[in-house]
């Protein structure tokens, strides 16, 4: 994830949140992506009774079952409804995903103020981590750390957090680096405000829309590492219905049954776009030189 330039050159501007719901509404690939995320959340939330079939139950007899009536999208190999485990997907899958992007923020962006507000040692030492962190690919150092932790969606989420929130810090310290020599954070720091107080009071109000634009792109990059990691074997194992294990489970058969990989595939590929056309939406309402 890459810094915008906007983010560097502008300061982020206040707007009311009826004037940004206005003006994001007017995009139709924004709606169109939050119609699909709104679905995909309510699907999530009422999957037992939206999936119509236990998405574990095994029956051989019913195996590669075209879709249609009971199953809508057939069977898999083992006779399990692909409809149930994509369904119930949805919930690992995006609560993972909410999960991890949570503890990336809150530690991203900690991070950040205390090296933007405090500087010098403090500044030096958090950012000399930062850039160890980065300096190696994200995707393989999270490979790295799931392979060490062992197998398991928890050890995931572990991995993508450790992994993830060193590009927040970087960008919310510059931020706040822009921030702090202001002229109203000069008068609170003359008045003998505390560093705690200007940060918390001055400094992370006016960082809120820019990293909320920035965690908008990176959910979809965010959901596609825990597929990855997943279809990998270090993630979700059998026989949990998650995406990325669907993808794995289903790739022995992708000559003979291809539908077993395509609609696991299209729904992974369908999320992440509209994650990413949310991000866009989001990024024109905000950034302050389309204001």
């Amino acid at each position: 994830m890459t810094q915008p330039d906007w983010l560097s050159e502008v300061e982020p501007t206040k707007r009311r949140p009826s004037s940004v719901w206005r003006r994001l509404l007017r995009d139709r690939l924004t709606v169109l992506g939050l119609i699909f995320l709104l679905g995909l959340v309510l699907m999530a939330i009422f999957a037992p009774m939206i999936a119509g079939a236990d998405p574990i139950a095994i029956d051989p007899a019913i195996k590669y079952r075209p879709p249609g009536g009971d199953f809508p999208l057939g069977t898999d190999n083992l006779g399990r409804s692909i409809w149930a485990r994509i369904v119930h997907g949805a919930r690992i899958t995006l609560s993972l995903a909410g999960v991890a992007m949570a503890a990336i923020l809150t530690i991203g962006i900690g991070v950040g103020i205390i090296a933007g507000v405090y500087g010098g040692w403090v500044d030096n030492a958090l950012m000399r981590l930062v850039d160890i962190l980065l300096a190696f690919p994200g995707l393989i150092l999270a490979l790295a750390i799931a392979g060490m932790l062992g197998p398991s969606l928890g050890n995931v989420l572990i991995a993508l957090v450790a992994v993830g929130w060193v590009n927040y810090a970087r960008v919310v310290r510059g931020l706040v680096l822009s921030i702090k020599e202001r002229d109203y954070v000069e008068a609170a720091r003359a008045l003998g405000v505390s560093q705690a107080s200007i940060a918390v009071r001055h400094v992370l109000p006016n960082i809120i829309s820019p990293v909320v634009v920035l965690a908008s792109l990176d959910m979809g990059n965010l959901l596609l590492s825990i597929s990855t990691l997943s279809f990998l074997g270090l993630g979700a194992q059998a026989p949990t219905p998650e995406w990325g294990r669907m993808l794995d489970d289903a790739r022995p058969f992708i000559q003979t049954q291809p539908q077993l990989m395509i609609f696991p595939g299209l729904t992974v590929f369908l999320t992440v776009l509209a994650f990413n056309l949310v991000g866009d939406g989001l990024r024109d309402v905000l950034d302050p030189r389309q204001a």
